[in-house]
């Protein structure tokens, strides 16, 4: 299968996210049903909505590449070397809790490996996508690269999810190599977008979490110049057994 030209592609799916983020916008103005799913994790209209319109949205792009979809259990089991990856509402309990902090996540994979990330953010309108060592951020109609920074002299600043002290011990342990100077705890794959566009420098986590939580993101990352890995250092790939990540690494700059 052919790779499409990401770059003519690219705008089609920056409009594609704005269209299935002010859907999402507009139902988290709303009283809104939240449903349990069989995992025991929350779901809404709005990820559902939002699954609907990317979906379709994708397979009119590119007929020829299938679709998997946090919102469609079914597609877990496509296999092909060549797929989206999407989360239509990553940061489900955000959206219910109205933190604000949740986004779209769309990743095209080729051979477990994401070569295209998009991560839009409803609440702010901004739109990071990344692709063939360029990234770019799209906010009230202007776009500008982003690039990652290099470690501040004063120590980085580290991005850890919501999860709490839980980790607390093994994070004390890999970070006692690294100088920090700030902590910031963001939920959602948001945490992606602030490393590609240098404000933040490092993000680790050690609890697992699902494919389409990080295959964007981590093309993010690597487009602006940054770097995502095992806690080893070895590559991190995708389609793995239940399409659930282990712990993993992401630097602005590779240490």
């Amino acid at each position: 299968m052919n790779i499409p030209n990401l770059e003519s592609l690219a705008p089609h799916l920056v409009a594609l996210s704005e269209k299935a983020g002010a859907r999402i916008r507009h139902i988290y103005t709303e009283v809104f049903e939240v449903i349990e799913k069989g995992d025991g994790s929350p779901v809404t209209q709005a990820d559902h909505e939002s699954h609907r319109l990317l979906k379709e949205g994708l397979e009119k792009l590119t007929p020829s590449i299938p679709v998997i979809s946090e919102e469609d259990e079914a597609s877990w089991t496509i296999k092909s070397s060549f797929y989206w990856l999407i989360d239509p509402l990553d940061g489900t309990k955000a959206f219910i809790q109205k933190s604000g902090e949740f986004c779209i996540n769309i990743a095209l994979i080729k051979d477990n490996y994401p070569i295209f990330g998009l991560i839009h953010i409803p609440l702010s309108g901004e739109t990071f996508y990344g692709y063939e060592k360029k990234a770019f951020c799209k906010s009230k109609g202007k776009t500008t690269s982003l690039q990652t920074r290099p470690f501040p002299s004063q120590g980085m600043t580290l991005l850890l999810g919501g999860y709490g002290k839980k980790f607390q011990r093994q994070e004390e342990l890999f970070l006692k190599s690294y100088p920090i100077a700030k902590i910031e705890r963001i939920r959602s794959a948001i945490k992606f977008c602030r490393i590609a566009s240098g404000k933040a420098d490092l993000y680790l986590r050690f609890m697992p979490c699902s494919e389409w939580d990080t295959a964007a993101g981590h093309a993010l990352v690597e487009a602006a110049g940054g770097i995502m890995t095992q806690l080893d250092g070895q590559p991190f790939h995708y389609g793995k057994p239940a399409l659930i990540n282990e712990e993993f690494v992401v630097f602005g700059r590779k240490p």
